[in-house]
């Protein structure tokens, strides 16, 4: 897909360069006309290292880093059956201070009052760790607005797009919960709910990036969203990696190391998965 736009940047500067020239090569009532002529020129140039920087940017195309998510009918099933393993009843203040302990912290200024306000007490600790998890995150359900419970969760709605720029806003909040919210620049995407492809495109390192996302609808691409965050890790590269817990249709993501996972996870079995589609 890159090939197309850099030969489209390739025919602008062709088009740049014919009017600067022919400007040129013309009358000119006073040094405006060369003034033109430098300009197209200028222009020309830059288009010709726009079509060379696309010529030698691979497209990266999440089905070929992650195998095709499962049915989507046979996640809601997964999602419907009962949890197991809950145990017995935990104290809310119990379970905030182990995730505490494992790495997820409350964020400055959240309250148990403020996760009361989504689910009674009762909730939380008749379904320990899980549901915390998920207000983790998520924002305080009351304003102002804009208040996520922990600075490294993120609870992803997997049903999230309407228009173009929705993979933007997604994957903008993806980076928040790295703690590097501008490891990515130049973010943007085509997305087309009447389309059968959207492509996403950002600048990484340096380097740009493209991933093509398969259209199903206002969901979001499992595999698309996966190789975000492959590339997130490998640029990365501390020992941190994604982590997700089941909230249905969304994933609720932690950007955690391999012992801080395994910490939560020895709080309840299999509370926490690394995120592939």
């Amino acid at each position: 897909m890159n090939r197309v736009v850099a030969l489209t940047w390739a025919a602008a500067a062709l088009v740049m360069g014919f009017w600067s020239i022919s400007i040129a090569l013309g009358p000119k009532a006073d040094a405006s006309g060369w003034l033109m002529a430098l300009a197209f020129a200028v222009a020309a140039a830059v288009c010709v290292w726009r079509a060379w920087r696309e010529w030698q940017t691979p497209d990266v195309t999440a089905s070929d880093l992650f195998p095709p998510p499962a049915p989507r009918e046979q996640n809601a099933a997964a999602a419907d059956a009962p949890r197991a393993g809950r145990g017995p009843p935990i104290p809310l203040e119990t379970q905030i201070s182990q995730l505490h302990d494992a790495g997820l912290v409350m964020a400055p200024g959240r309250t148990i009052a403020e996760l009361l306000t989504s689910w009674a007490r009762a909730d939380y600790e008749s379904d320990p760790y899980l549901l915390l998890l998920v207000m983790f995150g998520s924002e305080v359900e009351a304003e102002p607005w804009g208040r996520f419970f922990c600075e490294r969760g993120l609870n992803f709605d997997m049903e999230c797009l309407v228009q173009r720029g929705d993979y933007v806003l997604a994957f903008t909040e993806v980076l928040r919960i790295t703690g590097q919210p501008g490891l990515a620049t130049l973010l943007s995407d085509d997305f087309d709910i009447d389309g059968k492809s959207a492509m996403i495109t950002y600048t990484m390192k340096d380097s740009a990036r493209t991933i093509t996302a398969r259209v199903d609808n206002d969901w979001a691409d499992p595999a698309a969203l996966a190789a975000f965050m492959h590339d997130i890790e490998t640029t990365i590269a501390d020992g941190r990696h994604f982590w997700a817990a089941d909230n249905g249709q969304s994933a609720v993501l932690f950007f955690l190391t391999d012992p801080e996972a395994a910490r939560i996870n020895a709080l309840r079995d299999q509370l926490l998965q690394r995120y592939t589609a």
